[in-house]
């Protein structure tokens, strides 16, 4: 008996077509990249893009480096126009506000220093708590590097403001960070009894890490306990990273039907964004999904720091904003090179346990059922097969793994009953494939 080489089996394998059932696709909410770029007082681009949920419909959205001035409407800034180190907008339903010091003609960071010729603050996440809105604030200092990426991690500090005034009223310098080196304030994450803070510690190679403290609720800024890889204890010193996944700079932590959402972004300014799962604060996680590719539509750009604003969420869908940046001088001529991007991810691409309750009723009045093909995985051709409650207008479309339309198997109008097609796939070269099917009402079904 003569054996079969396991080269060819292995080529063999290479013609096998899959067919996967998905439910949703990443897309850009129109809504919120249309908003930021809208009158607001005068920011009109910046990096970082965290927000804090407030009451009355109210979000405090905050970006780091900023340009303060006028947009012209073929996307130039106008002369005249100021960078400060930090900013904020308050957004109010469709309106936004910006906060900065200063006047417009000679505008100031939002948040100084208490050393400001010396350094200035990049925000991080905060909270509400009894009418005192709470920010992190990260220093920085200039360090060694070239212009542009000569920073240095210095201190954290919280600072305080009134509510709904936003008023400083107070900070405080954060003192762990010379116990554990972990720099604070990435998310502040509302529990029930606890609030957790979550921050990054940078190993060998400059590659952070995910740390977590908590506080009891009401009381952030004192009383910190550290989780150590197994347990909490107030010794800061023995914090342990929560994850063996890297994170970004700049990273989020939702809660999502009793599950936990970590978001980040591919270190350092890739494009890909990630998601991991757990079922506690503190982990462990897992079940890593990769959900998003950000394109790059102009040259010489980079994209980084994901983050994700849950207070938004939408149709099953998380709101996730992204920052871009390049030449520092092309941003002049192109001020959509430095603004923040915002995507849809639906909740089913991060954990396919996230169910959409609100669409559920839909799938009794569904005009397709029993839908599958086979066989699949497919070789040269897949018959796929269903059910109409009634007489509707049908289409099923094929797309690649990168979401491109490939064809349109079906486009017509189909009598109730069952129904059969077969698909020839004779001219795709191996790989993974999916299939949108659609009734009248573009209600989508499947792909």
């Amino acid at each position: 008996m003569t054996s079969t080489p396991l080269s060819k089996i292995f080529l063999s394998s290479l013609f096998i077509i899959h067919f996967f059932v998905l439910k949703a696709q990443v897309h850009e909410d129109d809504y919120f990249n249309e908003l930021f770029r809208s009158p607001c007082g005068g920011w009109i681009a910046g990096d970082a893009t965290y927000s804090i949920e407030l009451p009355d419909d109210k979000t405090l959205w905050l970006f780091g480096d900023s340009f303060i001035g006028t947009a012209m409407p073929d996307s130039s800034i106008a002369l005249g126009a100021h960078m400060i180190r930090n900013c904020a907008v308050l957004q109010h339903g469709d309106s936004l506000q910006a906060f900065f010091n200063g006047t417009f003609e000679d505008p100031e960071d939002f948040v100084l220093t208490p050393q400001p010729d010396s350094s200035w603050f990049w925000p991080e996440h905060g909270i509400l708590e009894n009418d005192t809105l709470k920010i992190f604030m990260s220093e920085f200092i200039e360090g060694e590097g070239a212009p542009g990426w000569n920073f240095e991690y210095h201190n954290a500090y919280l600072v305080y403001f009134t509510y709904p005034g936003i008023e400083l009223t107070k900070m405080e310098l954060i003192p762990y960070y010379q116990q554990n080196e972990v720099r604070y304030g990435n998310q502040v994450l509302a529990g029930e009894n606890y609030n957790y803070i979550y921050g990054r510690k940078s190993l060998s190679g400059n590659v952070p890490y995910i740390h977590i403290a908590r506080v009891p609720v009401g009381n952030l800024g004192v009383d910190w306990e550290f989780y150590d890889g197994s347990s909490w204890t107030n010794d800061a010193s023995q914090s342990a990273r929560i994850s063996f996944e890297s994170v970004s700079q700049q990273y989020a932590v939702f809660s999502h039907q009793d599950k936990y959402v970590l978001l980040t972004q591919q270190i350092w300014l890739g494009a890909e964004i990630y998601t991991l799962t757990a079922d506690q604060p503190e982990g462990p996680w897992d079940n890593k999904q990769h959900v998003y590719t950000t394109p790059y539509p102009f040259p010489d750009m980079f994209t980084y720091n994901a983050f994700a604003h849950p207070q938004f969420n939408e149709n099953n869908e998380l709101l996730v904003s992204y920052n871009s940046n390049g030449d520092f001088w092309e941003i002049f001529k192109n001020v959509e090179l430095y603004r923040p991007k915002f995507i849809r991810i639906p909740f089913e691409l991060i954990d396919t346990s996230f169910v959409n309750t609100l669409a559920e009723p839909i799938y009794d009045e569904m005009l397709i059922s029993g839908i599958r093909n086979i066989p699949n995985p497919a070789g040269k051709e897949t018959r796929i097969s269903f059910n109409l409650r009634e007489k509707v207008f049908i289409s099923l479309h094929l797309y690649n793994s990168q979401g491109v339309e490939l064809n349109t198997f079906i486009n017509q109008s189909l009598p109730a009953g069952k129904h059969s097609f077969i698909l020839n796939l004779r001219n795709l070269p191996p790989g993974i494939y999916h299939y949108r099917l659609k009734d009248k009402s573009s209600t989508l079904i499947h792909y």
